[in-house]
Formats: structure tokens, sequence, C-alpha cells
């Protein structure tokens, strides 16, 4: 059997007419993967993809349903209507035509029930359908799909509920850029930023204004730059919760002499990511494979420079540990904000970064040993600190 779209093109004309409605789009590719395929059930989707058409139209065009359980005909008589091939009981040749597509649409869900296997059962040993009847359906279906399509191309759709794509309109759309004035501004009175559109028509026209938000712009437009936005946003949001849980950590504390102060404790969160690490934390190296892991993070991950997850940490680590950082929660906070950073920067996300971090924290607390206090080292197990 040749291919379905030289056999019967309207069926791919319809489904391009359209090309971002789901259901259509579904309908058009069963249709085909049954046709390919030889399968049983050709004429149900011929059916319904005709039905799926003529509702289609119906809604570009705001015609009311025929009734709560329309048939097929039912349908295309409704899309015809607003179509201007409406039947004039023989005021007009043309009626014969239309009538003739009823019977051909009657003809169909008579088929169907004849001849479908799918939508009623069959005895198991009737005859497949052949290549002659799968040629009779296509072409009944592609004739109604070709007067529908062709009445539509001279047919303004209702641009207020049209589901059409923009593309589809590039005479209007040039007038509308020809004849428009355009200001724009950024709006920050309000807790988010809103982008301001002020559009006029010639020196008098009235202006209009749209608001609209960056993020809804971004989506509309450039699906590509939201994702990008999106993922710079939550390092953003993400440093605001780390400084967020530094204060509240900072107040949860009782007093402490400025005599026992240190400068870690007042200075911000240092997240070093270095290519190699030596120092009073090498010990901890293999334990901190062997707990990352555990977290479901791969510690041998290298970033730009060269800087290796397991080295800046143990930097990073080395860094922001202040003298008696195991009893003072502000400096254990501030531990865990520099080592959530670090872990961002290596691509975890931020939700992932914060929980590894804690318990990363709660591991050290148990494995490495108190600034200046001269003990050696614990032997660094992955599983020494709480999951």
């Amino acid at each position: 059997m040749p291919d379905l779209d030289a056999l019967a093109p309207n069926y791919r004309r319809a489904q391009q007419r359209w090309p971002d409605a789901p259901t259509l789009g579904k309908c058009h590719e069963a249709l085909r993967s049954c046709f390919d395929t030889h399968a049983h059930g050709l004429v149900e989707h011929v059916k319904s993809f005709i039905e799926s058409v003529c509702l289609t139209i119906m809604g570009e065009l705001r015609e009311p349903m025929p009734s709560a359980t329309p048939s097929t005909t039912d349908l295309l008589i409704a899309a015809l209507n607003p179509l201007g091939l409406k039947n004039t009981r023989g005021a007009s040749k043309l009626d014969k035509v239309l009538s003739g597509f009823n019977r051909l649409a009657d003809a169909l869900t008579e088929m169907r029930n004849d001849n479908g296997p799918v939508a009623h059962g069959k005895d198991a040993f009737l005859d497949a359908l052949t290549a002659d009847h799968a040629r009779a359906f296509l072409h009944a279906g592609d004739a109604i799909l070709g007067v529908l399509l062709n009445a539509l191309e001279g047919k303004q759709p209702d641009l207020t509920v049209t589901r059409e794509p923009y593309e589809s309109f590039p005479h209007l759309n040039e007038r509308i850029d020809r004849a428009v004035s355009v200001e724009a501004r950024i709006d920050e009175e309000d807790e988010r930023p809103m982008v301001v559109f002020s559009v006029a028509t010639g020196p008098r026209g009235e202006a209009i204004e749209l608001r609209v938000e960056p993020s809804r712009l971004l989506y509309g437009i450039d699906r590509s730059a939201y994702i990008e936005v999106l993922r710079t946003a939550d390092l953003v949001v993400a440093e605001e919760e780390e400084g967020e849980e530094e204060e509240e950590a900072a107040a949860s504390t009782e007093p402490v002499a400025p005599a026992e102060l240190d400068a870690a404790t007042v200075e911000v969160p240092l997240a070093e990511l270095v290519p190699a690490y030596v120092g009073p934390l090498e010990a901890l190296r293999q334990g901190l494979g062997d707990f990352l892991t555990a977290e479901g993070v791969d510690p041998k991950p290298a970033a730009e420079g060269g800087a290796r997850l397991t080295d800046s940490l143990l930097a990073t680590a080395e860094q922001n540990m202040g003298l008696d950082w195991k009893r003072r929660e502000p400096l254990q906070a501030r531990l865990k904000v520099a080592c959530k950073r670090v872990l961002v920067q290596f691509g975890s996300d931020a939700a992932k970064a914060e929980n590894v971090a804690e318990r990363l924290v709660a591991w050290l607390r148990v494995q490495a040993p108190e600034v200046g206090s001269g003990i050696p080292l614990a032997p660094a197990v992955a599983e020494g600190g709480p999951a």
C-alpha cells in the first residue's frame, strides 16, 4: 500500500493546520501507525480524526454543539455551517454536494459498525480488512477533510479563541507592526518586577498598556532562555536562603564574650574551589569520598580550572572551621553554607546540596579534629555521621 500522505494528503494537512493541538496530533499518529502496520481499527481512527477536526473548527468559530451526543454527521453539519456551507433545502445546487458528504459521514459510521473490529467485538474467524476496504475508508475521510479545510482557508477564525499559531496570520501581524508605536519600561514598585508595554496606533490613538511578568514573557517567547534563567535563579535563591540560615543560627545561640570570638565567626562562608588539597584534613580524603558516594554524589568530577570536588570540600572545611567549632552552631551553619555552595558549583541541585551539606557537617563533627587541639584524626568512615 502506498504512503499515507500520498494516498490521502488531507490528514497531514489538517494536522499541520493546528500543529500544537495534542489530540489531533495523537489521532494522526495513531492513524499513521495503524495504516503502516495494517492493524485493526483503521476505520475507527478515520472516524475519530474527522470528528476531532470538526470539533476544532467549531471551537475556532464558536459554533455550539448540535446535541449532547452528536453523531459524526451531526458534527460535520455543525462544522460546515459557520463556513458558509449550509444545506438550503434545495435553494442551491450545492445542496446535492453537501448531502453527498453527509452520506459519506453516515457511511463511515455504518462501515465502522460492520467492519470495525475495535469499536465492536467480532467473530474471531471473520476475514480482516482488505487493502481495498482500507483505501475506501481513507478516501472517504480524505474527501470530507478536503471540503472542510478548503472552506476554512477563506474564513477568518475568531481571534479571541483560535488555537492557530501566531505564524498563521502574517498579514494581520504585519498590519499591526506597521501601524503601532511601542514604549516599554520596567515597573519595580511591586514585589516582583513587571515589564510594561504601551502600544498606541497613530499620534492620537489611545495607548493600550500590557503588564507581563518576565517569567511569562520568557516562557511564551523563548523556552530555552526561560530554562537558562531558571538555572541562574536557583543559585540566587540558594544563596539568599543560606544567608537567612546564618542569621537564624547566630540569633539562636547564647552571646559569646568578645575575647572568645575569632575571625571565622563574623566572616562570610568561604567556598574554596581547588584542584588539589594538602593540609591537616588530608587523612579524611578516603572517608569523604566514601561519604559522597553513599549520598549519591560522584566524588571525582572536575569543575572549571581543574577544581575537584573532594579537594574543594576539604579545603572549604579547613577554611570554615573555627576554634571550638563542634560546639558552636554559628560556625557549623557557616560550614554547611560553604559546603553547599561547593556542591552546587559541581552540579548538585540546591535541594540535594542542602541535604548533603547538612549531613556532611554532622559527619565532620565525628571525623575531623578540633581546630588547634593537636588531637589525632579519628579513622574516617563514610557512615561516621548520621544519615
